[in-house]
């Protein structure tokens, strides 16, 4: 919406580093001491209306405040580490934001005479008065009670300026984020202001009012005044108002899990709706969580192919690393997907990495694994070990129904694909209920052995094989069936596996086998894969991790299946 990414040659612990943000919010992660605070200072510290033939110059936010965040509110400086000229940045901006598509800010001298100089930020083009700041409204908010319920003596009420429909947008917030039931009276939201611009909000009723509003309840009421800060700049100057940045610090700080869950989501509308970049920093796996999910939902709809900046949600995570010397640095890395999550959330743990947690694959024997990875590398344009992991436990159709029946989470969670004639076996027809309950089984479209015996046992489809598939031309017809000259319906189960065994050795690949049957099957392939990407998203769904993304099917010619393997 406003900054694309940050490029940052020196801060401090980052030293030629990048990130990219969210066009709605972007999540800043990472332990304490990893300058999340610093890096919302740098993302805001460009922006500002400072210019008097702004439409929007003098306006300030429902809490009183000026758009613009405060150097004091965001940097705290070292007189020993942190040296004049040893800080240079760059914000990568979207279209028509600023005249350029960048804006570089360096760290030089403040010059005041009889006194040392002192470190200030400025545009790193330009030293003239005001330096072409960017003339967009930002407003960075700590979300820590700045002064104790005891002191509110040494406060003062700022009268509310909220019109009927801000206070009921606020109030109907409030109470959908901590989910209050009730609410009793005619509620109002007052605001306290204590020395050094401290501020604290509340909502008062007939039972309790702003001086006993708990920390969670003034969090929540200052991050709706300051949404409706911008929806007013919105509504009241239309196309001069081109959008505007809310940095908040300790996104979570107070709430607990359900109204982290709640605010992220509304944060990520009203984002949507006032043209708001919203960026906040958090410890929360709650909320790391919820944007991750947004993130995935996001990447399956549109594809994963687009520019990272492209995409309305982002996290950020703050990486510390040390080199041979033991000098440490921080690294930002993008995350995007659920395992990428889960290796942050060890981090921040200090945990011994598990891996990502992913959709497992059951079959009834190694074969039918074999050819499920077969047709879906073939078939599908993606890593399937990043998305899913298949699990070898030899059980078979009727044994992983009972686990399903009752109601073993692995074996509902997770998918079920049983061979291709389970429809018409013994006792099927009792458990078909159980199977459309769980939901997660699938049917593989063919009886590997028998199927594939009965494909070649046409001369027409072998002269095919053997012309086209076939790398050994002593494998004949004759060779082929040499022990089993009958129909397929004269074989039991375990010949036809007998005879599948001898094949493969002979060609002394099992892939050739299986990309004949497909490019004999086209259709029935491609419609099982579409049927396996459905129920895999689905569980992805249950589960919380990535879903396949969009428009993975490989296409092919119509009646060729997969490319032959010469």
């Amino acid at each position: 919406m406003i900054i694309k990414s940050i490029e940052i040659e020196k801060f401090r612990a980052f030293e030629d580093v990048s990130f990219t943000l969210g066009k709605r919010i972007t999540a800043i992660s990472g332990r304490n001491a990893t300058q999340k605070t610093t890096v919302l200072g740098m993302l805001g510290q460009p922006f500002t209306i400072s210019s008097k033939d702004h439409p929007m110059y003098g306006c300030k936010t429902i809490d009183g405040y000026n758009f613009r965040s405060q150097f004091k509110e965001k940097f705290k400086v070292s007189p020993a580490h942190d040296v004049i000229g040893g800080h240079k940045w760059k914000l990568i901006l979207h279209n028509g934001v600023y005249e350029q598509d960048y804006y570089s800010v360096e760290s030089i001298a403040r010059r005041q005479a009889g006194h040392e100089p002192t470190l200030r930020f400025w545009n790193a083009e330009s030293r003239a008065r005001g330096a072409g700041y960017v003339q967009l409204p930002v407003y960075f908010l700590s979300l820590s009670r700045l002064f104790p319920i005891g002191e509110t003596g040494k406060t003062q009420s700022i009268p509310s300026t909220l019109t009927q429909e801000e206070l009921n947008y606020c109030i109907a917030h409030y109470r959908t984020i901590l989910s209050i039931q009730n609410i009793n009276g005619d509620p109002s939201v007052g605001i306290e202001k204590a020395v050094a611009s401290k501020t604290f909000a509340g909502v008062s009723d007939d039972t309790h009012d702003i001086f006993t509003n708990s920390a969670g309840e003034g969090n929540i009421t200052r991050i709706i005044l300051a949404v409706l800060s911008f929806k007013r700049l919105k509504e009241q100057y239309g196309r001069d108002y081109k959008g505007g940045i809310l940095l908040i610090d300790e996104l979570d700080a107070t709430l607990y899990g359900f109204s982290q869950t709640k605010l992220v989501e509304y944060l990520r509308n009203a984002a949507g709706e006032y043209k708001i970049q919203i960026v906040f920093t958090t410890h929360s796996p709650i909320i790391l969580k919820c944007v991750n999910k947004f993130q995935r939902r996001e990447r399956q709809s549109r594809g994963i192919y687009l520019p990272s900046f492209a995409y309305d949600s982002s996290i950020v995570y703050l990486e510390p690393r040390y080199d041979r010397e033991g000098n440490r640095t921080i690294m930002p890395l993008n995350i995007s997907t659920s395992s990428e999550l889960s290796g942050v959330l060890n981090d921040i743990d200090l945990a011994i990495p598990t891996g990502g947690k992913k959709v497992k694959i059951y079959c009834e024997d190694v074969r039918a694994i074999s050819f499920l990875q077969y047709i879906l590398s073939e078939t599908l344009d993606i890593n399937l070990d990043l998305y899913m992991s298949f699990v070898d436990i030899n059980l078979g159709w009727t044994n992983y129904v009972q686990l399903a029946e009752k109601k073993v989470p692995e074996f509902r969670d997770n998918m079920i694909v049983l061979d291709g004639d389970v429809p018409s076996a013994s006792g099927y027809r009792s458990k078909v209920q159980a199977i459309n309950e769980a939901g997660n089984f699938l049917f593989l479209p063919l009886v590997i052995e028998k199927s594939i015996f009965e494909l070649l046992k046409d001369h027409a489809a072998f002269f095919r094989f053997q012309t086209d598939f076939s790398r050994v031309p002593a494998f004949t017809y004759d060779v082929c069936f040499n022990n089993w000259p009958l129909s397929v319906n004269d074989y039991s189960t375990n010949d036809l596996k007998h005879w599948y065994a001898q094949a493969e050795a002979a060609l002394g690949d099992q892939d050739i086998l299986f990309a004949f049957w497909c490019g004999e099957h086209h259709n029935e392939m491609v419609t099982f894969v579409e049927q396996f990407v459905d129920l895999f998203n689905l569980l992805a769904e249950r589960n919380d991790v990535d879903p396949l993304p969009p428009n993975t099917l490989i296409s092919g010619d119509e009646g060729s299946g997969v490319d032959n393997l010469e």
